[in-house]
C-alpha cells in the first residue's frame, strides 16, 4: 500500500524587532492594568467615611460655623425630673413664626432604669408655619458618624457619650450636635421619651387606629424584663393600645430597622389624627394634666408653653403637606469597621437633595 507523506506544517516566524515590540506592549499593558486595580481598591479602602467638615458643606452647600470639639455647647434644659418649668401655660399659645426643628428620641429604658440608654429611636421633625409644611426624617441608630470629640461611631452612641455622670441632657446635647455635623441641619430642641411615656402617651388619648399592611408575627419580641414576649398582629385596619402600639414600633425581627423606622412614623401620624379627631382644643385644654403623668418618661428643653405652640402649628398643617422619610438603602451603605463592626455609612449624594427639599424653605 502507497504511503503519502504527511505535509509540512509552515510555521511564520516573526521578525526578532516585531516580536519585542509585542512583548513590550504585553508588559506595559499588564502593568498599567494592575496599577490601576491597585489605585482603584486602595481609593475604595481608604475612602471618606462622611468626614465631618466634607459632610455638612456636601449635605446643606454651606459652610458651618465650627462647633466646638471639647465640652458641651450649652443649651437651655431644666433639672432632672423637672422636664418644664411649669405645668401651666402662662398666656394663650400661639404659633412660631420661623421654622422649628426637634430631635426625638426613644429610649430604651426599662422601669427602673435610669434615664441613659441607647437612643434605638432618632426622628428629626421640622414645622415650617411659613410654607404651612412639615418633616420627619428616620436616622437609622448604625448610622456611622463623626461624634463631636469622640471620633467615628454609631450615631445612637452620643447620647450614651454625652449623658456620662447621668446627666441626660448632657447626652442629648452632644446628639444633637452629631445630627447637625453631619446632617447639616440645624437642632433647636431636643424631646427624649422612654417607654412608659409612650405607652401612657397613647392610653390617654385612647388608643390609635392605623392599617397594618401584612401580618407581624415576632416570636422573640423583648419583654420589659428581658425575656420574650411573642407578638402577633393580623395585617389590617387595626386599633392599638398603648402597649400594643409601642411593640408595632419596635418590632424589627420580621424585616429590619428601615421598616421599623416607617411604622414608628406612622404610629406618630396616627397620634396626630387621633389627637384631631378626639379635638384639638380639648385637648390642649388637658395637657397640662396629661404632661404630669407623663413626666417621669419624658426629657425635653421645651417648656410647656413651646410644646402646645409647636402641636398647634402641627395640627394646622394638612396631611398632604407632611413629608416623612426614612433614611434608608437609598442613602446608607453598609460598611465593615476595623473591628469587624456592621455599620451603615451615609450617602451625601442622595443624602444632599433630601435635607435640602426637607428642612431648607424655598
Amino acid at each position: 500500500m502507497k504511503e503519502f507523506p504527511l505535509p509540512k506544517s509552515k510555521r511564520t516566524i516573526l521578525p526578532f524587532w516585531v516580536s519585542l515590540i509585542l512583548a513590550i506592549t504585553f508588559v506595559v499593558t499588564g502593568v498599567i492594568v494592575t496599577s490601576f486595580a491597585y489605585l482603584s481598591l486602595n481609593a475604595f479602602i481608604n475612602r471618606p467615611l462622611n468626614p465631618l467638615a466634607e459632610a455638612a458643606e456636601a449635605v446643606i452647600e454651606l459652610e458651618l460655623t465650627p462647633m466646638p470639639q471639647e465640652g458641651l455647647a450649652p443649651v437651655p434644659t431644666v433639672g432632672e425630673g423637672q422636664p418644664t418649668p411649669t405645668l401651666i401655660p402662662t398666656t394663650e399659645p400661639s404659633e412660631p413664626s420661623e421654622r422649628v426643628n426637634v430631635l426625638l428620641m426613644g429610649i430604651d429604658r426599662r422601669p427602673g432604669e435610669p434615664f441613659i440608654s441607647r437612643t434605638d429611636t432618632m426622628m428629626l421633625m421640622s414645622i415650617d408655619p411659613v410654607n404651612d409644611t412639615a418633616s420627619m426624617l428616620s436616622i437609622p441608630r448604625d448610622l456611622y458618624v463623626v461624634v463631636p470629640g469622640r471620633g467615628r461611631d454609631r450615631i445612637n452612641t452620643a447620647f450614651v457619650y454625652g449623658s456620662a455622670g447621668n446627666n441626660p441632657a448632657g447626652g442629648a446635647q452632644l446628639a444633637m450636635q452629631a445630627v447637625e455635623y453631619n446632617l447639616g441641619v440645624p437642632i433647636h430642641h431636643y424631646l427624649l421619651v422612654d417607654f412608659s411615656a409612650v405607652i401612657g402617651g397613647i392610653d390617654a388619648i385612647g388608643g390609635i387606629d392605623l392599617y397594618v399592611p401584612y401580618n407581624i408575627y415576632d416570636p422573640t419580641f423583648p419583654d420589659m424584663n428581658y425575656g420574650f414576649d411573642p407578638l402577633y398582629i393580623e395585617a389590617g385596619q387595626q386599633h392599638l393600645d398603648g402597649t400594643t402600639a409601642l411593640k408595632y414600633a419596635r418590632t424589627r425581627h420580621q424585616d429590619n430597622d428601615f421598616y421599623r423606622a416607617s411604622r414608628q412614623q406612622q404610629v406618630v401620624l396616627a397620634v396626630r389624627d387621633k389627637i384631631l379627631g378626639l379635638g384639638f382644643a380639648e385637648m390642649m385644654r388637658q395637657a397640662p394634666g396629661m404632661y404630669q403623668q407623663l413626666d417621669q418618661g419624658i426629657r425635653t428643653d421645651l417648656s410647656l408653653d413651646e410644646i402646645v405652640r409647636l402641636a398647634t402649628a402641627a395640627a394646622g398643617i394638612p396631611s398632604e403637606n407632611i413629608r416623612n422619610e426614612v433614611l434608608d438603602q437609598n442613602y446608607v451603605s453598609n460598611y465593615i469597621t476595623p473591628t469587624g463592626a456592621s455599620v451603615l455609612v451615609p450617602i451625601n449624594e442622595t443624602i444632599s437633595p433630601l435635607v435640602q427639599e426637607m428642612f431648607y424653605s424655598q
